[in-house]
């Protein structure tokens, strides 16, 4: 989450903010967090073409939460020599698990410019989506502006919402041991190259996987999640790791990407 540098999947979109998703430098205006904002730093190292071009960002992430008012906010902000990022996500508690209620988030790399906003409306069960970026190599315009409907029954997260939920032990695994929640995202093509465009893009809603396992070698709890359906830039056949602490927190994410392309992040507390 930390130095998206491809389009709209902002290279790593997702992948980087799911699990960067720690934090909030401030609580939101009209109430006070319960605790003390956790606070923690990244970094993260990026290569492009076989490390042709390699970027570094660092960044610092902030956790506010009052769960007497049940309610969050969050942000994560980075910067690095040509490439920085900003996230922002506040929501509440609802039925048990925190849900989003608005989220923004900018990155660049190298003047390629991606910006997001998701509104959560819950009582009518939609989500607003606007998004606008340009593709890496080619700088071609991708906007969407859509409006997707939640189905009854089905959980919804941005990044932010469900590194919370894993972190609190309130997103239960199913019977095979993962974990599944439903993302908004820009609706693509499954055979979508790094700089394909389209005329006219939608969103839609889209499960999110984690299969979670102990690691073979450290026993830690380690997680795979499909990064096919979320950037033109995934590998076939070699998802996304990411690592968890003693306290469910993220403290490395790996993903190897197409053209001898990787990202690796590494998350710790302050």
């Amino acid at each position: 989450m930390s130095r998206h540098l491809i389009s709209r999947r902002r290279f790593l979109s997702l992948p980087l903010a799911v699990f960067l998703a720690q934090v909030g430098r401030r609580p939101a205006q009209g109430w006070a967090a319960t605790s003390p904002p956790r606070k923690g730093a990244y970094t993260a190292d990026v290569g492009i073409l076989y490390g042709l071009l390699t970027f570094r960002l660092e960044g610092v992430l902030t956790e506010a939460t009052d769960r007497e008012a049940g309610r969050y906010h969050v942000t994560i902000a980075g910067e690095g020599d040509g490439i920085a990022n900003q996230i922002e996500s506040s929501g509440l508690l609802r039925d048990g698990r925190w849900v989003p209620l608005e989220g923004h988030s900018s990155f660049s790399v190298k003047g390629r410019q991606s910006r997001s906003e998701l509104r959560y409306d819950w009582t009518r069960r939609t989500v607003e989506y606007h998004f606008r970026g340009e593709t890496f190599f080619l700088r071609r315009l991708r906007v969407a502006d859509d409006v997707v409907s939640v189905p009854e029954g089905a959980h919804v997260d941005d990044s932010v919402s469900a590194s919370l939920n894993y972190a609190d032990g309130v997103w239960p695994a199913r019977a095979d041991g993962s974990y599944e929640t439903h993302i908004v995202r820009r609706k693509r093509a499954d055979d979508e190259g790094m700089d394909d465009v389209q005329q006219l893009y939608r969103a839609e809603l889209v499960p999110f996987t984690l299969k979670v396992d102990a690691d073979p070698v450290s026993g830690k709890p380690v997680a795979l999640f499909d990064l096919t359906r979320f950037s033109s830039w995934a590998k076939n056949g070699e998802p996304a790791r990411v690592t968890f602490g003693p306290d469910r927190r993220p403290t490395l994410v790996s993903l190897p990407l197409v053209l001898g392309s990787s990202v690796k992040i590494e998350l710790r507390t302050l």
